[in-house]
């Protein structure tokens, strides 16, 4: 992880754009993504929505607190973005 990915994940559960849905859990929205926190009989998990993506992204494991499903759906969220950016084509 580099140094600029260390640092934005750091800030993220401390970005004031964190908000209480209409279900009383934890959303925000960057860069068109919408990350919710929702906590489960068996701990905390995340899900990613886009607008590009067919199917929700739910983080894998059930986490044991409120913050590490922040940093899960962090972790989730930088591997969306990968996956969606596209190479530029080289000119001929």
């Amino acid at each position: 992880m580099d140094s600029g990915t260390k640092r934005r994940r750091s800030q993220f559960p401390k970005l004031k754009s964190w908000r209480r849905n209409r279900a009383g859990n934890w959303q925000i929205e960057l860069r068109q993504f919408r990350v919710t926190i929702f906590q489960k009989p068996t701990g905390w998990s995340a899900v990613i929505n886009h607008p590009a993506m067919t199917e929700a992204a739910f983080t894998r494991d059930s986490c044991g607190n409120f913050a590490e499903a922040q940093m899960a759906a962090f972790d989730l969220l930088t591997m969306l973005e990968r996956r969606m950016v596209s190479p530029t084509p080289a000119p001929p």
